[in-house]
């Protein structure tokens, strides 16, 4: 029987979807220190066979791993969290898109699976210890040039002339400017 929610285990909930949504975040601006963020010193990562140690050795090996890709898209949705004092566990579903060159093609990975994470909040911070990821199936394809171009096709749009907000992968991508005014 569930014991029953209080406002601690709603305020934990809360920390904790945001230390999830800022991993996906940090990882696809690039931004390290965001991504480094989302765990406590010492912190351990497990994505067997692609990597399994601390959290920092984590992002050493995949800094260079994304920064040769076109672009990533790190979703994560069906959140389930147990909160137990200044502990907490979770399961989140997530699926990744990578654009990754090779031998002068370009592909499409798409994976899906799910992030199994050991919180812990100290001095009022909540972080993941350890984070377990479950993959549950990639799929691979390559990029097809013909299909691209016909993108712009599906939906007319009422204003042809005007540039597209593209994103980027560092600091310089729109959604900084608005989130900078309201850090704290």
């Amino acid at each position: 029987m569930p014991r029953p929610t209080t406002i601690e285990d709603v305020l934990a909930t809360h920390d904790i979807k945001d230390v999830l949504v800022r991993y996906c975040r940090g990882l696809d601006r690039m931004d390290r220190a965001l991504t480094l963020s989302c765990w406590h010193d010492g912190g351990t990562d497990d994505h067997a066979p692609l990597y399994s140690g601390s959290a920092e050795g984590f992002l050493e090996w995949l800094w260079p791993v994304h920064a040769a890709m076109l672009s990533t898209r790190h979703e994560i949705f069906n959140y389930q969290i147990a909160v137990d004092g200044d502990e907490a566990g979770s399961e989140c579903y997530y699926r990744v898109f990578l654009e990754i060159p090779q031998d002068g093609k370009v592909y499409f990975l798409i994976g899906a699976g799910r992030y199994v994470d050991n919180f812990e909040k100290r001095n009022g911070v909540w972080a993941i210890r350890h984070r377990q990821a479950v993959s549950d199936w990639t799929q691979v394809f390559e990029r097809s040039p013909e299909l691209d171009a016909m993108a712009g096709t599906f939906i007319a749009p009422n204003n042809p002339d005007a540039p597209p907000t593209v994103g980027t992968r560092d600091a310089t991508d729109y959604s900084y400017s608005v989130l900078k005014r309201f850090a704290g």
